[in-house]
């Protein structure tokens, strides 16, 4: 019995002290409010049931992009991702689900359809859609899509100007995407064989301020004149000439589609002084005979060409230039001899995403801010270290990456692929520019074709 008094004196002690020390029998969290469980929340101090997550739905036409989980995944900084994924959906009481567009919308057109479709029926396919710059236009007047710019001082501010632009539509934002924009178009040569020919580097023209089309004329010559002791079939210059057109007029100060003035701007002055130009190279006969879209011709991957019109993502693609046995360089398109303003580059199709219409406000500002959340943001400065990175990793030369690094977010919409006249149809731009460069009959041909394209942009704008 003495013990048991003993014990019970020294535990009373313990207690008292205990509440000299504020401390209480709460459960470890140092106040009034209970510790709820897992499936549980608290709400003015009580323990209630969790409220059922909302889903949100991501639909993306290449999951392993995008998703962080996916086995496949191919961006980067996976486990960050998945990190900030859990952390959102906690935060914000929500499950986030990335899912594949179905076979039905494959791309282009029956994507568009399949969205607009789902619009009406009011079964929408998702809460955000990826699609293109291009099909913005169709989405917004169908309302299968809404407008973000209600969201871009505050949850959206994050978002680069770039997307303000090219995601937008009959002056509002339909469109948005993480980090900016930079050019995807260039001129690449065979470096090898330049620097066997002993004439000017062109990149090296270019960062002196060179790089003109009076240069570039001259240029293409000297190539074509030391070529030809090499052999009849090859060529300064290879490619389709509807990509140099496209991508020197503006660097003449004109576009084919104005999207500020809503004209036709391919059958103006700065484009024809562009045809004119490029028709005159191509009499010189320093363009190969045989061009191919795209990749190329077997003249180019073959090492017979010295230089070609490209897209950035070609230098690394294992069905593009992935597999070239000779070292690329690149330097941009020429400019005009009398232009002063700042390079530019043409962009069209550009990835972004879309908010789903239907949804009533406070679920599309969650939808919204989800998303946001859901991104690794990063500034400017930021930004361009990191394409600074990829572009040494896809260069042998750093002569190459300062020379993209110079122009890399000079951009602008064209919108020549999105006003509904397929570019390389009978009527298409593209189509036709290409034989009238050839045989000196551009304007003739633009002219026939712009009525075409005048009714089409008008009902662009119209909407």
């Amino acid at each position: 019995m003495k013990k048991l008094g003993l014990f019970l004196l020294m535990f009373m002690f313990a207690f008292a002290l205990s509440a000299c020390n504020g401390e209480t029998d709460d459960p470890g969290n140092g106040n009034d409010d209970p510790t709820c469980e897992a499936d549980e929340q608290l709400v003015d101090g009580e323990c209630v049931p969790k409220e059922e997550p909302e889903t949100i739905t991501i639909m993306h036409g290449a999951l392993y992009e995008v998703d962080p989980f996916h086995e496949n995944y191919t961006g980067n900084q996976q486990m960050a991702k998945q990190q900030r994924h859990r952390e959102v959906e906690e935060a914000y009481n929500v499950e986030i689900e990335y899912k594949a567009y179905p076979a039905a919308a494959a791309w282009g057109p029956s994507r568009v359809t399949a969205i607009v479709q789902s619009s009406v029926s009011g079964d929408h396919l998702a809460d955000i859609y990826w699609t293109t710059s291009d099909w913005t236009q169709q989405l917004a007047t169908a309302d299968a899509i809404v407008p973000v710019d209600q969201y871009l001082s505050g949850t959206g501010s994050n978002i680069h100007e770039d997307y303000h632009q090219i995601g937008g539509f009959n002056n509002q934002v339909y469109g948005f995407e993480v980090g900016n924009l930079t050019i995807t178009n260039g001129l690449y040569y065979n470096a090898d064989l330049i620097n066997s020919l002993g004439v000017s580097n062109p990149t090296e023209l270019f960062l002196d301020g060179e790089w003109n089309w009076s240069r570039f004329d001259q240029w293409s010559t000297d190539v074509q004149t030391a070529l030809s002791t090499q052999g009849d079939d090859m060529y300064a210059l290879g490619g389709v000439l509807a990509f140099y057109a496209e991508n020197m007029i503006p660097l003449n100060g004109g576009s084919l589609i104005n999207a500020q003035t809503g004209r036709v701007a391919f059958a103006q002055n700065p484009a024809l002084e562009t045809y004119t130009f490029l028709t005159n190279l191509f009499a010189k006969g320093v363009f190969e005979e045989n061009p191919q879209y795209d990749a190329g011709s077997p003249d180019w991957m073959s090492g017979k060409v010295a230089m070609h019109p490209g897209n950035f993502w070609f230098i690394n693609a294992d069905n593009r230039w992935g597999g070239l046995n000779f070292e690329l360089g690149f330097v941009p398109y020429p400019v005009a001899d009398s232009y002063e303003d700042d390079y530019q580059s043409p962009v069209s199709g550009v990835a972004l995403y879309n908010l789903a219409s239907g949804m009533d406000a406070e679920r599309e500002a969650l939808v919204f801010e989800v998303w946001n959340e859901l991104q690794l943001w990063k500034t400017d400065e930021e930004l361009k270290n990191e394409f600074e990175t990829t572009l040494l990793t896809r260069f042998d030369d750093e002569l190459y990456v300062e020379a993209y690094l110079d122009v890399y977010d000079n951009i602008y919409l064209e919108l020549i692929n999105a006003v509904g006249v397929s570019a390389y149809g009978e009527n298409g731009w593209r189509a036709n520019i290409n034989e009238a460069i050839r045989e000196g009959t551009s304007r003739t041909t633009v002219d026939q074709i712009k009525p075409i394209y005048d009714a089409a942009v008008e009902e662009y704008f119209r909407n």
